[in-house]
């Protein structure tokens, strides 16, 4: 960024110089009218479209502002007066070559009230005590292409002579200092953003801020930082969840987020907690806080949140689940550890008590006992197998 910031002020300067220098060079080599026309056209047209200046007509006072850009271009232009009004031919700034401060208005050129009525670009020639004096009037307009006011530059035909070749090493300084101070302006903000950065490259910065930002908004824990003023700074998807944060809630101070009272002021302090639980709601939350002062700007917290309700509810379901793996391993273990099928019914309930049920009871047809493979006919059933955690239960014993 500081590289691309570099070579477009490198391109301006450079520009405005070789314009410059191919005017004076225009000039010089011509007669002395057209090198008045150009000189008043290029002072008016490169002020008038100066950066900032249309803004500056549109506040309530710009005469104290535009005043010493003023004084200063019509020195550097050469010209012999340089004047800036509104649209109704109020004298906003002027100067004036051997004036020591802004001329009055009745002191302007009194043919400036047609190019207050024309609205456009405009140059004229008229002759004076000492000799033909050129004008030239240029609007200034805002980024609407609305006309907010008038530069006029005017010059003697006899100063252009004296003084052309005398502005060259002018604009060569002036283009000098000001590559020299852009060139010096862009390193000290590029050393600043490097150290800020800690030397990565766009592309690194990218990536990483992706990543980060994809997992600050995949965590089933809610995040929240909260700036020196007491202003949420930013808030993940889960924290917004837990805390029914508003859309608009980023920005905002803390005390403004809806939140239950003993939070807000939690968030709000400067005190680090761990795991102390806050209601929100319906919900009970874990809070976890701790202070930050990153590269040693302005100190905030960032905290934590975990729904503790959610997390009992999820440890309930490890537990039965880890029980009924237990279960389900167990049995595998116990059950066929021989082809008898008494014995194997047997085991079979053995394993089902207390983890499955608190009785058991097998009971098998009579075919099975045999030996037999069953028929599509029910017969007999003979219990082989009996266990619980009750030796009284009433239930039958094996053999029955």
């Amino acid at each position: 960024m500081a590289g691309q910031v570099l070579l477009l002020e490198l391109a301006i300067v450079v520009l405005l110089i070789v314009v410059a220098v191919v005017a004076l060079v225009v000039q010089a080599r011509r007669d002395g009218l057209r090198d008045a026309r150009h000189r008043t056209t290029a002072a008016a047209e490169s002020f008038a479209n100066a950066p900032g200046l249309a803004q500056a007509l549109e506040t309530p006072d710009p005469g104290p502002v535009v005043q010493p850009s003023v004084t200063a271009a019509r020195e550097a232009s050469g010209i012999d007066i340089l004047s800036v009004v509104d649209l109704g031919g109020a004298v906003y700034a002027a100067a004036a070559a051997g004036a020591d401060r802004a001329l009055p208005q009745q002191n302007l050129d009194p043919r400036i009230d047609e190019f207050v009525r024309t609205g456009t670009t405009s140059t004229i020639t008229y002759s004076a005590g000492s000799g033909k004096v050129v004008v030239t009037i240029v609007p200034v307009r805002d980024a609407t292409d609305r006309g907010v006011g008038l530069v006029s530059a005017s010059v003697s035909v006899a100063r252009v002579r004296d003084t052309a070749n005398q502005q060259l090493p002018v604009v060569l300084g002036s283009g000098a200092a000001a590559l020299a101070l852009a060139g010096g302006g862009t390193a000290l903000v590029t050393r600043r953003l490097r150290r800020q950065t800690r030397g990565l490259d766009p592309a690194e910065m990218t990536r990483m801020y992706e990543h980060h930002d994809a997992v600050l908004h995949a965590v089933r824990e809610g995040v929240l930082i909260v700036g020196s003023e007491e202003r949420l700074v930013l808030a993940n998807d889960e924290a917004r969840r837990l805390l029914d944060l508003p859309e608009d809630a980023e920005g905002r101070p803390v005390g403004e987020l809806g939140l239950e009272p003993a939070l807000a002021d939690l968030l709000a302090s400067e005190q680090p907690v761990t795991d102390e639980v806050h209601a929100s709601g319906e919900r009970l939350l874990a809070v976890n806080k701790r202070l930050t002062q990153p590269h040693g700007g302005p100190a905030g917290s960032v905290v934590t949140l975990r729904d503790s309700t959610e997390l009992e509810e999820l440890a309930g379901r490890a537990e039965s689940t880890r029980q009924r793996l237990r279960l389900l391993y167990e049995a595998g273990v116990r059950i066929g550890t021989t082809l008898d099928v008494v014995r194997t019914a047997q085991e079979l309930a053995e394993a089902a008590v207390p983890g499955f049920a608190d009785h058991v009871a097998v009971d098998l047809i009579e075919q099975v006992l045999r030996g037999d493979e069953p028929s599509g006919i029910v017969g007999r059933l003979r219990r082989v197998a009996c266990h619980g955690v009750d030796p009284d239960a009433p239930l039958y014993p094996p053999g029955f």
